[in-house]
């Protein structure tokens, strides 16, 4: 009788391991910094036990789901890790980062997680220097390109019920103003509207500019423009601002200016915002058409402190043909002087003349006989009202007259 009791025991108490053995599932989503409609795939999500052991993985499907199956009961540890490229870093993170160490905004959690770029712990000067050197050079981050939150939980006997310990965030190192789109993994790019042409043929120089096409008024800026690096090679840019810094590498400019305490840069409705001088290659051959695009990643500033969102700009697309005479200013608008870029595919008598909009001729500049090629030439205009005008290059040849007219702006 006592070792049939004794059975019994064994069978009730096996019973029970039996049913605690395997206490549930876990389910659960990966979000791009918590937000719902932005889930995160291709991550590989570990689950690890309370020692830190790895226990299993799953690598999340397209809405940022995962599942872990057939789970005994204890304590877990879920983390993330993904090999997709990151990108979302802007001039506005920067901005973020510089507000939030003065004191006048506060960081939510994974926001602060973000703007910790170096892997400290804290969000420091360190880390807003850090963001501006990624915006202008693509340098990596000591942190890497992507954190995740992790989260802790227990298991019990569920009876095999899926429960979700909590959604899991993640976000590239950096974005802490949240602006990249895992389902896209990139930022939507900045519209540029390809107006007027630049016709040269291989390894010819060329100017090239970026118009705006409505007002501004900016405190910084991080431009980052895409280039065809086989077509074209860039060899400087001008940028309106003072102390602006620019970098050109793998087919993209990167130019960087101005932080919340800067005095305001204003900009007129079709006003050049910045001027691109290079030269075409031996790859670009007839047929061929080059042109620029401005990055998603480009960010601009308002005075507020604000990214300016309705942003539009144009830029003439750069096409093979025959060369021909061409007239560039920069700045435009200007006060009292603007510098004029001249080209002439052959020699001959050159004049410029400049004209009011009632087409009064206002000033005139003789050259004289001037070789085929580049030339730059000063135009003074301090005697000159605050308008618009139109500057006509005039090219007299022994067999042929070749003009050229562009419109300036005298903002005086």
């Amino acid at each position: 009788m006592k070792n049939h009791f004794l059975f019994t025991a064994f069978l009730f108490f096996a019973l029970i391991l039996t049913q605690t053995s395997n206490a549930g599932d876990i389910t659960g989503k990966v979000l791009y910094q918590g937000d719902v409609n932005r889930p995160i795939g291709s991550v590989l999500v570990t689950l690890k036990n309370i020692e830190n052991n790895t226990i299993k993985t799953y690598i999340t499907q397209n809405d940022g789901s995962y599942q872990f199956t057939d789970l005994s009961s204890g304590n877990y540890v879920v983390t993330g890790a993904t090999s997709i490229a990151a990108s979302g870093v802007t001039y506005y993170d920067a901005t973020l980062v510089f507000l939030h160490l003065a004191g006048f905004i506060k960081f939510t959690p994974i926001q602060l997680m973000a703007a910790d770029v170096n892997g400290s712990g804290n969000v420091t000067w360190g880390d807003y220097t850090l963001i501006v050197k990624h915006i202008l050079k693509g340098t990596p981050f000591p942190a890497g390109p992507w954190k995740f939150e992790s989260a802790t939980f227990p298991l019990s006997n569920l009876k095999t019920v899926g429960i979700d310990p909590t959604s899991l965030g993640g976000t590239c190192s950096g974005d802490v103003g949240g602006t990249f789109v895992p389902q896209l993994y990139n930022t939507p790019a900045m519209p540029l509207a390809l107006e007027g042409e630049i016709n040269v043929t291989s390894g010819e120089s060329f100017t090239s500019r970026i118009l705006t096409q409505n007002a501004l008024s900016i405190t910084g800026a991080g431009l980052i423009i895409n280039y065809p690096s086989d077509l074209l090679q860039i060899e400087s840019v001008e940028f309106k601002g003072a102390d602006y810094e620019y970098d050109i590498a793998d087919g993209q400019i990167r130019l960087v200016w101005g932080n919340p305490n800067s005095s305001p840069l204003d900009f007129g409705e079709g006003e050049t915002l910045i001027t691109i001088h290079g030269v075409t290659t031996s790859a670009f051959q007839p047929g061929m058409n080059a042109s620029i695009s401005l990055d998603g990643n480009t960010s601009l500033m308002s005075t507020s402190n604000t990214e300016i969102t309705n942003l539009k700009f144009a830029s003439p697309i750069i096409k093979y043909g025959k060369q021909s005479l061409r007239l560039n200013n920069y700045p435009n608008p200007f006060t009292n002087s603007t510098k004029l870029t001249i080209f002439s595919p052959e020699a001959g008598n050159a004049t410029v003349e400049v004209y009011n909009t009632s087409g009064q001729l206002v000033k005139k500049i003789s050259m004289g006989v001037v070789n085929a090629g580049y030339r730059e030439v000063d135009l003074d205009a301090s005697q000159m009202s605050k308008g618009n005008y139109f500057c006509k290059l005039r090219i007299q040849s022994e067999s042929s007259e070749s003009t050229n007219t562009i419109r300036i702006v005298n903002a005086k």
